[in-house]
This record gives C-alpha cells, structure tokens and sequence, in this order.
C-alpha cells in the first residue's frame, strides 16, 4: 500500500487542489460510497524501530473505501462538519492518486503573498524562528516550523492559512475524475480531531528523581525552554504538559527527542469521541 504525503503549500493552494475545488470540470462525476476514518492515538513511526519512535511523525492517517473511476482525491479540513454544501470554503491540505485508500496529511501553515502586507509580527511571534520576510512578503521555512500555528493566530489581515497543530479540525475527502468533476458525495469525520504534545508515563524515565539521569529533566532543563510554562511534574516526578498553556511549540518534543527518552511525543485527540 503507497501513501502519499503532500505537505500544504503555495503550490497544493495554486495548483491542482485549488483549481478543482472551485470548479466542476465536464463529464461524468466519480462514483463515490464511503465513509472517512482517522487514526487516533500515537502518530505513526517506523515500525521496525520499534516502540520508542511512537509518535514520530507529526500527521494524520486517514482512511477511506477507493472509488474505481476516481483519477485523484482531494482532502480538506474545516473548524465546522464539512458535506457538498460548504466544500469550496474548506482548507485543501491534500491530493491522493485515485487508487489509494490512505494518505498521511500534515498541516503547514501557508503565507498568501498577495494578502501579506509584510508587518513582521509573524517573524516575532514565532517560537522557532521559521519566519522571515522576504522582498516585503512573510516565507515560512519548513525545515523549522511545527505548525504551532503563533503566526496564524497573530497574523492581522489573515494572511496565512489556518492550518497548525492543537486545532480541532474536521477532516473531509472527495473523488475527482481526470477532467476534474468532483463526486456528488463528499465523504468526511462526524468528529473533530487534533495533535498535540503527550508524554508517555511508560518511557518517561522522571529524571529529576532518578532514571540514571539525577541533573533533570531534558525537555526542561536544556535551552530554549518552554516558553508558556506549559510543562510541570507531579509527585512522582512524571513530565505533565498543560495543554490549556501549550502553544505546540515543539521544544519540548525536540529536547527530549535528542538527549532524553523520547517519551514526549505526537498524539491524536478526536473530540467527543
């Protein structure tokens, strides 16, 4: 089974996903039967590194029934349930051959160049650096952005795409055939589902109080810390994030991922489940 991993982009919003979601094409539509499930729980990992890399991989799995006469698939999310009626207004984040029937879906955010007026609170608000302007117009590395989604909260004229971690976001899928005509149905989550950080009692080695590693705690301890005090220990000396404070920064998941027990890593929440 091939899973595709397209990250959002200038080129996902400009291109193909774009241009059909706001128009019909011609011909006959794909038929299309199917409901759309999301993996909950730790995000995937290399299976054969066994279980201390749970919750590598900042994505979501989605799962679906294929459609024979679909050439491609295009995925969006939206803070509200998503069917025909308001497929043009939600976020396209992906596009699926049509003989696939899982993807991985990651949510970077996007700056719009021709809506950026180049302030620069962005590159201040963001926790890792990943900003800068470029010729006037915000350009976001993705080698250093977490999709914390501090410069979509701050952005003043909303000028990058509402697509970061921590959200609760409805996911949504719909077949497209080669000219480009969508499906009558759009197949998508009765729930609403979001990543954030968790650190995992079971490989948590509580450092502080011993583990072999008695000079603290690595997602504390090393620089930069966190910057919302999002992270505190109980009793036993067990790691707690706030999600309440947490920003999804990622600093903490970084710290304990190069010098500690990678305990700290990405979950999936689905809302009232």
């Amino acid at each position: 089974m091939h899973k595709v991993h397209i990250l959002v982009g200038a080129l996902l919003l400009a291109g193909v996903g774009a241009c059909l979601s706001g128009m019909d094409g011609f011909g006959p539509p794909p038929a299309f039967d199917s409901g759309l499930t999301i993996d909950t729980g730790y995000t995937p990992w290399p299976e054969q590194m066994g279980q201390w890399f749970k919750g590598q991989f900042k994505v979501f799995v989605l799962h679906w029934t294929p459609s024979e006469e679909a050439d491609h698939y295009i995925v969006k999310i939206s803070t509200t349930p998503i069917d025909a009626s308001n497929w043009d207004e939600a976020v396209p984040v992906d596009t699926v051959p049509g003989t696939q029937d899982t993807c991985w879906v990651s949510l970077n955010p996007t700056v719009y160049a021709n809506t950026c007026i180049g302030c620069g609170i962005c590159t201040i608000k963001c926790p890792n650096q990943a900003i800068s302007l470029v010729d006037g117009r915000a350009v976001i590395d993705p080698s250093k952005c977490t999709s914390c989604g501090q410069c979509v909260l701050n952005c003043p004229v909303k000028a990058i795409s509402d697509t970061r971690y921590g959200c609760y976001y409805y996911f949504a899928i719909r077949a497209y055939s080669e000219s480009g005509a969508p499906s009558d149905a759009v197949a998508s989550t009765f729930h609403a589902y979001r990543i954030v950080y968790f650190n995992d009692p079971d490989r948590c080695a509580r450092c502080p109080g011993g583990g072999g590693y008695p000079s603290g705690c690595y997602a504390v301890k090393n620089s930069p810390p966190c910057p919302v005090d999002a992270i505190y220990w109980d009793e036993d000396w067990l790691i707690h994030i706030d999600s309440t404070k947490c920003i999804q920064c990622g600093i903490c998941f970084a710290h304990c991922r190069n010098e500690g027990l990678q305990s700290i890593s990405n979950f999936v929440e689905e809302l009232n489940p």
